[in-house]
């Protein structure tokens, strides 16, 4: 809903690459008529990369998932203005915070793109797409339209939600919000066409090998795991445990063998399912998560350290969780140590700021969906199960062979100890252990902390944010947008 009166200006930045010699053959004319932009396979293609480069941008994504780390107990409160998420019921008016309103404006200008694809493309006569593409595209929009308004309804909660082209003027921003419960019913009707209509593996690229199957493309898997999310919000185990375990039965995501090939170059590693792709270029920050964290000087929270089995002596004895050394490194301007989980160890002049993907979505967070819903169902039955995964990935954390970057220690890391039954002899201590492994395993991915604790425990979230009601744990609209949009409300924690 953003700036929707400027949508054309919008669809002639992305599409102008391949539309620039097709307006060149035409008659000069005022303005662009939108149907030029869609009119081939060709250009659907190049529509629908436009979108996933709106969803990714550095403001967009990347900022929010920021957002979300910066709540969580993960970390320390930052510096800048990203402290006063930890600090909600004296956030005060979001006009004092224009950064807000950053997220929200990318997430709906990829909504805008999406919209205009999903209109204009099934247009394009069926004859000119080769096979089944253009019902692939399609699946394509309605994914990255329901992961857009996934993550913008557990940031803001309510918000407006826009399923069609707007190209009127300011008029046509008076939309009023819809409810949290309406946004992610939506969601899910998109993410099942796209479920139902994206095939396993996106064949129609030269480098899939390369790739590994298309990991920076919407995928059926991927729009089954974050169903799979949204059924583990409902409580609805048995759904849950169906799509973790079809996605972890279809083949080609088995978990990777050596836990930091998940996140070292050339990366989309065997459990990837859904990663951003960024590569050399004359960009700063690429993704955006580099400026981030490192932009506002993100600290490890003092819980963290306690949760890891770190080195005797930090920077001098022999690691023992790999998980922890390869993401405990050298701030680049700070004395702090930093959090490198999503930066490479190659300097400003080999681009080693920018080029290192980012994992949405992976294999073992579908395990730790799989066991959460199983011992949640039914202990008894499930303990030794679930006590052999959390091992499993428990002896991802011995690795001889890494060479820390950062610090001179000895090579390799030693492990850590296995579990066994006493330590989770209860339901109550099964399920601790399931939700401290996964924190340890996926601590800094996605928002995938933060999102848990809104579910799991709504209460604590509101403590480690000083949040004195449920709406605090949602953002401010920001100012502007309620300036743009006479229907829109502001959240009632901030009004």
């Amino acid at each position: 809903m953003n700036k929707m009166y400027k949508y054309l200006l919008i669809i002639l930045t992305l599409t102008l690459s391949y539309q620039c010699e097709k307006i060149l053959d035409q008659d000069a004319y005022s303005s662009i008529e939108m149907e030029v932009f869609y009119d081939s396979q060709s250009a659907a293609e190049v529509g629908i990369t436009g979108c996933y480069n709106r969803f990714f941008n550095e403001g967009s994504y990347p900022q929010l998932i920021c957002y979300f780390q910066a709540s969580t107990d993960d970390i320390k409160q930052p510096t800048g203005w990203l402290f006063q998420l930890k600090d909600r019921t004296n956030l005060g008016s979001s006009s004092s915070i224009p950064g807000f309103s950053t997220p929200w404006a990318s997430l709906y200008t990829t909504v805008a793109n999406v919209n205009f694809f999903l209109e204009k493309v099934p247009e394009i006569p069926n004859e000119k797409f080769t096979d089944n593409r253009k019902k692939e595209l399609l699946a394509e929009g309605h994914f990255l339209r329901g992961i857009c308004y996934y993550y913008l309804a557990m940031a803001w909660g309510d918000v407006p939600l826009v399923l069609e082209l707007k190209t009127g003027g300011p008029e046509d921003n008076s939309i009023a919000k819809s409810s949290q419960a309406e946004v992610l019913a939506q969601v899910k009707d998109e993410l099942t066409i796209a479920a139902n209509d994206l095939p396993a593996i996106m064949s129609n690229y030269a480098d899939d090998a390369v790739t590994n199957l298309r990991k920076g493309r919407a995928s059926k898997w991927a729009a089954k795991a974050y169903l799979a999310r949204l059924a583990l919000m409902e409580e609805d185990w048995a759904t849950a445990l169906a799509l973790s375990d079809e996605i972890i039965n279809s083949g080609p995501y088995p978990l990777a063998t050596s836990w930091r090939s998940i996140f070292e170059e050339p990366m989309n590693s065997s459990e990837s399912i859904f990663e951003q792709q960024n590569d050399y270029s004359p960009g700063f920050f690429g993704s955006g998560i580099f400026g981030w964290f490192m932009g506002f000087d993100f600290e490890i929270a003092e819980e963290v350290y306690e949760l890891f089995d770190t080195a005797d002596t930090l920077m001098v004895s022999q690691g023992k969780d790999i998980r922890w050394e390869f993401m405990y490194g050298d701030h680049p301007w700070s004395a702090n140590a930093a959090i490198r989980k999503h930066v490479p160890p190659r300097g400003y002049d080999l681009g080693g700021i920018e080029q290192l993907n980012f994992v949405l979505i992976r294999t073992t967070e579908l395990y730790f969906n799989k066991y959460e819903s199983l011992i949640e169902q039914n202990f008894e039955s499930n303990k030794q199960s679930a006590l052999d995964f959390l091992n499993i990935i428990r002896a991802r954390a011995e690795d001889m062979t890494f060479e820390n970057p950062w610090w001179s220690v000895p090579v390799g890391t030693i492990g850590i100890p296995a579990l066994i039954m006493s330590d989770v002899d209860t339901k109550e201590k099964m399920i601790k252990a399931i939700r401290d492994e996964k924190r340890r395993e996926m601590v800094y991915e996605d928002g995938i902390r933060w999102l848990d604790l809104l579910r799991w425990d709504k209460e604590y979230a509101k403590q480690i944010t000083n949040s004195a009601t449920d709406y605090h744990l949602f953002l401010p609209i920001p100012a502007d947008e309620l300036l743009r949009n006479e229907a829109l409300v502001q959240n009632p924690a901030y009004q």
